[in-house]
């Protein structure tokens, strides 16, 4: 937040010193207007193409979050689907995988989570989802029930992994799409102050204020558009509540299920 207004701030100055700056040369340029209409055609084209950019770009960002926190819902879910398949599997790997199913949400949400904002994984959610391919794969493959409950764990278990492998990946951050489009977000922002300094704003108090107010929201804009490259960091980053209360689920499970 502090960040953002230190921008806006900034911004607005530097914009509004400009036009004392450079505005003052044309201040005998009172009503020419002969190249009006080509100057107001071509900031009209550098507004639109970040009009363009902007919406993109919020577009993308807003599919990412909402990818990032429907995969979340989805991979909870699995585990918790996956829990309860194990009822009819046999002692002691029904404790094991039961015990490991539990853990993997935990870890997620208090360990994990935190390194997704940096772009990185955990280690201890790696080697717990592992051990659970080892003990459900080392179920017998009888009677039939045992069966069918170990190739639903094994099928729940690969949906937990492509999940995990996307959310990983998306801890990256932007692709090389939304990059352009915070580009040409970006550029296109300095364009609209910069393009009207160029072309004759003078120094007259109104031309002053509409600048520095346009300044100040352009820069807000930015501001909130750097602070969402990110789904797991920033204005709209998601947070691991499935998780969270896929533990909850789990915990409260009664003991009675486990016999």
């Amino acid at each position: 937040m502090w960040t953002a207004l230190v921008i806006v701030v900034a911004s607005v100055a530097v914009t509004v010193a400009a036009c004392l700056l450079f505005g003052r040369s044309r201040v005998h340029e009172q009503a020419d207007d002969r190249d009006a209409d080509s100057r107001g055609f071509l900031g009209a084209v550098v507004s639109g193409l970040f009009i363009v950019a902007l919406a993109f770009y919020m577009v993308i960002v807003w599919e990412d979050s909402g990818t990032a926190e429907d995969n979340a819902a989805r991979e909870a879910a699995s585990v918790a689907d996956a829990y309860w398949q194990t009822a009819v599997m046999p002692q002691p790997q029904r404790d094991r995988i039961r015990s490991l199913l539990r853990e993997y949400p935990k870890l997620v949400a208090d360990e994990e989570w935190e390194r997704l904002a940096r772009g990185e994984s955990d280690e201890r959610t790696t080697e717990t989802l592992n051990s659970l391919h080892t003990e459900v794969l080392s179920l017998p493959a009888t009677p039939d029930q045992v069966k069918s409950a170990r190739e639903r764990v094994l099928e729940r278990l690969r949906e937990i992994t492509d999940l995990r492998r996307d959310r990983l990946d998306q801890a990256g951050g932007l692709d090389n799409t939304g990059k352009v489009m915070l580009i040409g977000t970006l550029v296109g922002a300095v364009g609209m102050i910069v393009f009207p300094l160029l072309i004759g704003f003078t120094a007259r108090l109104r031309h002053v204020v509409q600048m520095g107010v346009t300044a100040g929201v352009l820069a807000f804009v930015c501001a909130l558009c750097l602070g969402m490259t990110h789904p797991f960091l920033g204005v709209l980053r998601v947070q691991p509540e499935a998780f969270t209360s896929v533990t909850e689920e789990l915990a409260g499970i009664p003991a009675e299920h486990d016999r």
